[in-house]
C-alpha cells in the first residue's frame, strides 16, 4: 500500500502541473533542454523506424533547435546534440534513456498519434516523470529491504529523494540521463545489498553488474561507483576467496552483457567510438577554474548542491554518526562518501560544471542516492529525535526551491548573465543570482519595477 501511495503521489506531483494551463501561463517552457530532444526522437525511431537514425526527424529538430552559428541553415553545421555518421544523423547522447521509455512512447505511436512538438513535449514530460518515480519506489525498497529502516523513516527519505532534490524540479520534467542514471544505480545497489544478505544467491550479483553496466551506458560518471563497489567487494569477502571469486564473476558478467549491448549498436549505428558524442570531450574539456570549481559545486548561490537542497546537510552528519559510533555497515557508508567525494571533484574539473543552462546542480545529481543512503545512520539515530524540527525545516526549504525552480527555470537568468565556463563570477553574484532575479522578474510583472536586468530592458 505504501509503495502505491508512493506511486501515484510522486506521479501526481511531477506530471499534473504540466497539464494545468495556469502552469504554463507562468513557466511557457515546454521542453526544458535541447539536451533531451534526441532522446525523444530516438524513441520514436526505435518504435516506428526500427533505427536509431534519425534522418526522418532531422529538419524537425534542426528548424526548432539550429546550430547556434547556423540559424539560417545556411552552413548546414550539425546542432550539437546529432551526430552525422556516414550521412545519417543520431543522437549525441547514450540512448539508454530512449530505450527505457519505449513501454511509455508505444502505445501512443501505435495508434498513430501525431509527431508535433506539443504532443512530444507531453510523452517527454511523461517519461522523465515515470522513470523518477520508479526511482523512488526502488529507492523506498533498497531502503527498506537493504537498510531494515523501518517504514516510517524510509518513506521519509524517500520524499527527500524524490522532492527535495533537482529530481524534482528537473529530471521528473524531460528525459535527461541523469534521471535514467539514478534508477539504473539505486537498482544496481538493491541486488548488491540483497547479495550481502545472501551470499549464496549469485545471480543477484549478476544483475547488480547488469544494472551498474547499463547505469554506466548512461553517462559515463557511473563508472566511479562501479569501481569503488568493486573494492568494497574485494575487501570484504578477502577472506572468503571461493565467494569473492564467484561474486566477482557474477558482477562482471553482469558488466560484460551491458558492455556487450553498447558494442553491438555502436559497430552497427555509430561505426567508431569516436563519433559517441562524449568521446570528443574528453581530453578537450578539462578546464574549470579549480578549486573555486569545487566550491561551487557545493556552494555557488545559483547552482550549489547545499544551496538548492540545504537538506542535505543531514547526509554529511550522517555519515559523521557513522564513521563515529562505527555503525552496521558503516565500511559502505564510507564508500558511499567516497563516491560523492570524487564525483563532485571530478565534475568541478570538467568546464561545464555547473551544468549549463539548467537550473540547480545538475551535473552533480548522479549521486543523488548515495546522499540519501548517507542519511541512514542520522535517521537511525537518537539525534533525528532531537534535532527533527530543523531537520523538516531544512526539508521545507528544500522542497519550496524545487517548486519555486519548476515554476521559474526557462533559461532566462542564464540568457541574462551567463559568460561561460571561461569566468565564472556570474555564478558567485549573490545580487545577480537565480533566486534575486526572479523575485526582480516579478516586482517587473507587478509594476513595482521597470527592468529585472540590464540585458532585459
Amino acid at each position: 500500500m505504501t509503495q502505491l501511495k508512493i506511486f501515484l503521489i510522486s506521479l501526481a506531483v511531477f506530471f499534473v502541473p504540466f497539464l494545468i494551463p495556469g502552469f504554463r501561463s507562468i513557466n511557457s517552457l515546454v521542453i526544458q533542454s535541447e539536451d533531451t530532444v534526441p532522446s525523444i526522437f530516438t524513441t520514436i525511431s526505435i518504435i516506428k523506424d526500427r533505427t536509431l537514425y534519425l534522418d526522418k526527424y532531422y529538419v524537425m529538430m534542426r528548424d526548432r533547435y539550429p546550430h547556434p552559428d547556423d540559424k539560417d541553415f545556411q552552413k548546414d553545421l550539425t546542432p550539437f546534440y546529432l551526430r552525422k555518421v556516414d550521412g545519417h544523423y543520431i543522437t549525441a547522447f547514450p540512448i539508454i534513456t530512449s530505450v527505457i521509455s519505449i513501454p511509455i512512447f508505444v502505445v501512443p505511436l501505435i495508434f498513430n498519434m501525431p509527431i508535433t512538438w506539443g504532443n512530444l513535449a507531453l510523452l517527454n514530460h511523461l517519461s522523465g516523470a515515470i522513470i523518477m518515480v520508479l526511482a523512488g519506489l526502488f529507492m523506498f525498497k533498497t531502503l527498506r529491504e537493504g537498510f531494515n529502516l523501518d517504514e516510517r523513516r524510509a518513506a521519509i527519505l524517500t520524499a527527500v529523494y524524490l522532492f527535495a532534490t533537482v529530481n524534482f524540479a528537473m529530471l521528473s520534467q524531460a528525459m535527461w540521463q541523469h534521471g535514467t542514471l539514478q534508477l539504473l544505480s539505486i537498482l544496481g545497489i538493491y541486488f548488491f545489498l540483497k547479495h550481502q544478505k545472501n551470499q549464496s544467491v549469485y545471480t543477484n550479483m549478476l544483475l547488480s553488474g547488469l544494472f551498474f553496466g547499463f547505469a554506466f551506458l548512461s553517462r559515463p560518471t557511473a563508472g566511479l561507483p562501479i569501481l569503488l563497489i568493486e573494492f568494497y567487494l574485494v575487501f570484504t569477502n578477502f577472506h572468503k576467496t571461493g565467494n569473492l571469486f564467484k561474486s566477482a564473476v557474477s558482477f562482471t558478467s553482469g558488466l560484460v552483457i551491458a558492455a556487450s549491448f553498447f558494442l553491438w549498436y555502436n559497430s552497427v549505428y555509430y561505426y567508431d567510438i569516436q563519433n559517441q558524442g562524449y568521446s570528443d570531450q574528453l581530453f578537450r574539456s578539462w578546464l574549470s577554474p579549480f578549486p573555486i570549481s569545487f566550491l561551487g559545486v557545493w556552494l555557488s548561490p545559483s547552482k550549489g548542491i547545499l544551496i538548492f537542497s540545504p537538506v542535505l546537510l543531514f547526509s554529511l552528519y550522517g555519515l559523521y554518526l557513522a564513521v563515529k559510533y562505527k555503525v552496521e555497515q558503516v565500511n559502505l557508508y564510507k564508500v558511499f562518501s567516497l563516491i560523492i567525494l570524487l564525483h563532485t571533484l571530478v565534475i568541478s574539473l570538467w568546464k561545464h560544471w555547473y551544468g549549463g543552462w539548467s537550473f540547480g546542480y545538475r551535473m552533480s545529481s548522479d549521486v543523488l542516492p548515495y546522499f540519501i543512503f548517507l542519511m541512514i545512520p542520522y535517521i537511525n539515530s537518537v539525534y533525528f529525535e532531537k534535532t527533527k524540527k530543523l531537520f523538516f525545516v531544512l526539508f521545507g526549504l528544500s522542497v519550496l526551491v524545487e517548486i519555486y525552480g519548476l515554476l521559474f527555470f526557462d533559461g532566462i537568468w542564464h540568457a541574462a548573465y551567463d559568460l561561460g565556463y571561461e569566468n565564472t563570477s556570474w555564478l558567485w553574484s549573490i545580487k545577480d543570482s537565480q533566486f534575486l532575479f526572479d523575485i526582480r522578474r516579478v516586482l517587473v510583472k507587478l509594476g513595482l519595477m521597470a527592468s529585472a536586468c540590464p540585458k532585459c530592458l
